[in-house]
This record gives structure tokens, sequence and C-alpha cells, in this order.
């Protein structure tokens, strides 16, 4: 048994932090209590001055996909062992900045499958990941940037049979393209709507029928509509959604991955600006404001809101996840403790994870990120992790 000596626990449905100290046993959470008797042999922590909060989730992620370059042609012919070997160094920085675990949402012929087994064997350092493998998409001219992470499939018959291959290589769930997207080619427009209806919905059954939810990427309003109506769980971006869209939402229990970090950070990155194309610049200068009005909105109206950052987009590294949770606080008008179940366990309802992640409770998963101090006061401390350790294993400890 190994404890968690002197911290100050939060307890993500109060919203608030309690003395306790926090046993942990096999990877899982055996205890949280003040002043238990512990055995001898039993093995202590430290974490006095410290804030423990649960492992962060991250919804959206692509964590094959570099980001130093603002094109994203340039990264279309890489072999996949420089994808594997990229995506191992990725999913490290990720956890070691407090995010243990994450839903990629696009990956690259399968090698994130591979590094998800590498991780579960212990042969590499990396967060739970739950995986999509490749996402679903229509024709178009912008599975030529990221040729190892579209599946085309035109047809409600094709779709399902896409969808299956994905659950073949071991998918967790099933991302749509609703509608066309930002960082895409210049005929590709965000606002235009990609799998009808009837597609849609083919792969809302195969998902179903094999107990798997299905992530859809929308801008459109149209798309988010047509999302909604289909049956997915999470509309992703939601760019262009209004007060109706919303409501719906609201009204079906459709989670909403807000991603802003993919134009909030990309705009911190001078470099990465620099290198990207003319016309991508400009649609994701003009379309910034309006998406993180929608998110604003969104929380206004009540819409479940996982946090998710789309880290593989250009300037959005990996590893710097937190700053989602920030810029909910900062600009989307969250609080800190609504920023914070975001990641926790709004996401872990997301992954159908709610009795193994999302809170420090006993029996869950012994994934905890220790602070020192209250992110309930400065949002910002979230992204200063002293001590992160995933089923019960120190991976991070600057104490120091």
């Amino acid at each position: 048994m190994r404890w968690l000596m002197g911290g100050q626990v939060y307890d993500v449905d109060k919203g608030s932090f309690r003395a306790a100290d926090v046993a942990i046993e096999n990877g899982r959470i055996a205890a949280v209590d003040r002043g238990a008797k512990r055995a001898p042999g039993d093995e202590t922590v430290d974490a006095s001055g410290l804030w423990l909060i649960p492992g962060l989730i991250d919804c959206h992620v692509h964590i094959t996909q570099p980001t130093d370059d603002g094109d994203p042609r340039a990264a279309a012919s890489r072999t996949d062992a420089e994808v594997a070997l990229f995506a191992a160094a990725a999913a490290e920085r990720t956890l070691l900045a407090g995010v243990t675990t994450i839903r990629d949402v696009g990956g690259w012929n399968y090698v994130e499958m591979a590094v998800r087994s590498a991780i579960q064997a212990g042969t590499i350092r990396g967060p739970r990941m739950f995986l999509a493998g490749r996402l679903l998409s229509i024709t178009t001219s912008t599975a030529d940037y990221y040729p190892g992470m579209y599946e085309v499939a035109d047809g409600a018959d094709a779709v399902r049979a896409a969808a299956r291959r994905q659950l073949g290589h071991g998918a967790d769930l099933i991302k749509v393209m609703a509608t066309g997207a930002m960082l895409s080619s210049e005929t590709e427009d965000s606002r235009a709507i990609q799998f009808t209806l009837e597609e849609l919905k083919a792969a809302v059954e195969i998902a179903r029928d094999n107990h798997k939810h299905v992530a859809a990427h929308c801008h459109a309003l149209r798309g988010i509509h047509n999302a909604i109506d289909a049956g997915v769980d999470s509309i992703e971006h939601c760019t262009f959604a209004d007060d109706e869209a919303l409501r719906k939402m609201v009204a079906a229990g459709t989670a909403l991955v807000p991603t802003l970090c993919a134009g909030e950070m990309l705009f911190r990155d001078p470099a990465a600006v620099a290198s990207m194309p003319e016309f991508l610049r400009v649609r994701m200068a003009e379309f910034n404001d309006v998406h993180l009005a929608t998110i604003r909105r969104a929380h206004e109206l009540g819409v479940t809101i996982a946090m998710g950052t789309d880290a593989g987009t250009p300037g959005n590294h990996h590893g710097l996840n937190v700053q989602e949770c920030v810029i909910l606080a900062r600009k989307a008008g969250m609080t800190p403790a609504e920023s914070i179940r975001s990641a926790t366990v709004n996401a872990a309802r997301l992954l159908r994870q709610s009795d193994h992640l999302g809170s420090i409770d006993v029996g869950k998963h012994a994934d905890i990120v220790a602070l020192r101090a209250n992110p309930l006061d400065d949002i910002d401390e979230l992204a200063r992790p002293t001590m992160v350790i995933k089923a019960g294993d120190v991976v991070r400890d600057d104490r120091a």
C-alpha cells in the first residue's frame, strides 16, 4: 500500500479541497481519509503543502501530428516509423504535464495503436489512450494533407464498412466529419456540410451496436444539427452553433469538446504563424473570436463541456494541453472549478469511464496531479504540476 500523506484533496462534485490522506493499492485508490491507520511496511509519500486533483483528461488530441510547422502538408510524407517515434515522445510530454488520459480522434495508419500497446506494457511512458483510429470523411482534397489520418467513405454503406474497419483495428470510438475543417485544403470550407444525416446515422448505428461512442467534427451550423439528430455523443469545435443548436445539445445530452487551443495557441507561436499558408492564417484569424463567443454562450446555456485541445495542430503543442483549462476559465466564462470539472468528471463521462476516472474516489484509477498552490485561486497552477501519478506510479516528482 502506498499513502499520499498530508495533502489537500479535491472533491470535483463539491468544487472544494479537504485535508485527507490517499491510499493506493494495485493502481487504484483504496482510501481517502484523514488519520487512517497504516500497516507496517506501507510506503508513504509526503504530500504536505500540496493540492491534489484528479489526473486531467484531454478529449481531443492528434498524438501523431507534429505542431512546429504551420503548414499541415509538411508532415504528409512521413514514414510510419517517424510517426511512431514522434507519437511516443508526444505521449510522454502529455503525461508529464498532468494529462493522464487522452482521446485521440484521428491517428496515422494505426501507429497510435502500437504506441498505446507499448504504454500498456510499460515499455514507454504515456497517458491512458482512447483511440478512434482513422477519422471517417467524404471524398475531399484535404485527405492529401493527412493521408494516414483520413478514411474516405461515401454513402451510408461505405460509412458502415469504414467504421467496422476502425473497430477491427482496436478503436474505442468512431470519429466522423460532419462538416468541413479549418486546417484543410483551400477548396474545403468549414461552413460546408460533409457527411449527410443518413451517413452520420450509419456511423452511430455501428458504434452503438459495438458499445462505442461517436465524436463528430462540426463547425457548420447545419452539420451540428445533423450530428445531434444522428445521436452522436460529442460535437467537436462547434464554431458556428446558434442558441437553438446549443439548446438542442442540452436537451439531447450531447457534450461539447471546445478545442479553443487550436486558435489561441497558434497565435502565441510566431514561428507556426509565419510558416502557415496565407489562406489558412486568414481563416484561423477570422473565426477565432467567433469560436470563443460560441463556447462562452454554450456554457451560459448549460451545455456539458468536456475539455479537449486539438493538440497536434500548428502551435498547439503536446504537453501544453492544460492551457485549454486556462483559456476556458480566462476567456470562456468558466470558473476554475468548472474548468477543472470539464477535464475530469465531464470528460470521464464522455469516455464512458466514470467508474474508473475523473475523481479521487475509492475504487478509481490512482491518477493524481499534485500542485503547489490552490488552482481555484489561480487556474494557471494547472500548468505547474509538482507531481504526476498514474495508476499509483509517480511518473513526475519535482518536490526537491
